[in-house]
């Protein structure tokens, strides 16, 4: 999934021709390097639009495009994330 806008934005001929997930969290650094700091945000942004009720976006400071956090790693606070949400906690 190269570019998950083409499921979610109407400009592309795969638009609704998939099921996209209701779950989304989605971290980014705002010091990287490797790609437009605009990148997460249009795809936050076209996921609400989308309908998409449960997005949890937020920007890390200082950090780069990767594993970016707020506090502890990426891999312990994505596995609390999903637990959080099966639960409906």
């Amino acid at each position: 999934m190269y570019n998950p806008m083409y499921y979610l934005n109407s400009s592309y001929d795969g638009y609704q021709s998939s099921e996209v997930a209701q779950n989304w969290r989605i971290r980014t650094g705002i010091a990287q390097g490797d790609t437009a700091n605009a990148t997460e945000v249009n795809l936050a942004l076209a996921l609400e639009n989308y309908g998409v009720e449960n997005l949890d976006f937020a920007t890390i400071w200082g950090q780069g495009h990767t594993m970016a956090e707020l506090n502890g790693n990426g891999t312990t606070n994505f596995i609390q994330w999903v637990t959080e949400n099966e639960t409906g906690a």
